[in-house]
């Protein structure tokens, strides 16, 4: 009987824990920082089909390739403004993992900052 109570209650604090983390709404900071992160999906999503484009066929995408970066640098910056704003831990922690993605991407494409 004491083993059943004790299994029962250690099933309920996982079902809450879980709940706590996956159930919850976002808070406004977490959506914020969410749609940055949809938009930089975009715009990865934009790079690499214009990689694809000049390197399968060819094409001059200069004019598509800057225009990208000039996104990613934008989104970089709105990024860091919006990071000196954040109050809520989650939110943080999520802009600084979006930072570290951006930083990577910018790296690893050696693009040139200002």
């Amino acid at each position: 009987m004491g083993k059943a109570i004790v299994v029962l209650i250690l099933i309920a604090a996982a079902g809450y824990f879980i709940y706590q983390q996956v159930g919850r709404t976002p808070s406004g900071e977490e959506m914020l920082v969410t749609h940055l992160q949809e938009r930089f999906a975009v715009v990865v999503s934009k790079f690499t089909s214009a990689a694809g484009r000049s390197g399968l066929i060819g094409m001059d995408t200069t004019s598509d390739m800057e225009g990208v970066v000039n996104q990613v640098l934008g989104l970089q910056k709105e990024l860091a403004e919006l990071r000196a704003e954040l109050t809520e831990e989650r939110a943080i922690s999520k802009a600084d993992a979006l930072a570290g993605k951006i930083e990577t991407f910018i790296k690893k494409n050696e693009i040139k900052t200002p």
